[in-house]
């Protein structure tokens, strides 16, 4: 039980460092191609340097790092730009991916959207869960495009991916996203492809306009 326990502290402070280093990058805290020195945060938020070293992978994976040999963590934050440019592209070609690619849906994978969408709908969102929304989200994005027979625009979809870190800045979006996505679960089965076209576009460019007012918050607080 100590050993359940403990390993469950350890996660929490992991957790915790993450968001904090999630933070300081998103709020401009810590600039572009600023170092991330290990040492100074491990004092600053009172921890070992094995949860920062953990902390850093995860933000690695999240694009807000880059591990660069000789020099460490670099700063790469996510600017509004960026946002604008990935989650402007990712809206129309996914909207053109899910239109193709709804035709050759099967009624399984109708009922596989259906089954995805309740178990995203039955989630609260928090530190333990925001992984596993992350995953069912990816699957319920996968299987609507999964038809598409144009291989490029799918690459293209893939290759500019989603970043994880949206699902849980956006707690306070969480409701409406929810309605979102059956939205477009609900266009699918009706079978009109421009519709769920339109619906999975709107989607995306909400998700995008709300990543910018929760960065243009951060910014605000930082600034008082």
């Amino acid at each position: 039980m100590d050993n359940a326990n403990s390993k469950r502290d350890k996660s929490t402070i992991v957790k915790n460092v993450t968001k904090s280093l999630r933070k300081a990058i998103l709020n401009g805290t810590l600039k572009k191609g600023e170092r991330l020195i290990q040492e100074e945060w491990a004092d600053r938020l009172e921890v070992s340097r094995m949860p920062i070293r953990e902390a850093l992978t995860q933000l690695q994976m999240e694009g807000l790092v880059e591990m660069v040999p000789h020099k460490g963590a670099i700063v790469t934050p996510i600017t509004r730009d960026d946002i604008e440019e990935i989650y402007h592209t990712r809206s129309l070609l996914e909207g053109l991916a899910v239109e193709k690619s709804l035709p050759f849906l099967t009624k399984e994978d109708k009922e596989k959207l259906k089954g995805i969408l309740i178990e995203m709908e039955g989630i609260q969102l928090s530190d333990e869960t925001n992984e596993h929304y992350i995953l069912l989200n990816a699957a319920f994005h996968e299987t609507l495009r999964k038809g598409c027979p144009w291989p490029r625009v799918q690459k293209m979809v893939e290759t500019l991916g989603i970043s994880p870190i949206a699902p849980n800045l956006l707690i306070d979006y969480y409701p409406e996203t929810q309605r979102e996505h059956r939205m477009i679960y609900e266009a699918a089965l009706r079978g009109d492809p421009a519709e769920l076209r339109a619906a999975v576009e709107f989607h995306i460019l909400r998700t995008k306009n709300n990543l910018i007012t929760y960065m243009e918050l951060l910014n605000t607080k930082n600034h008082q």
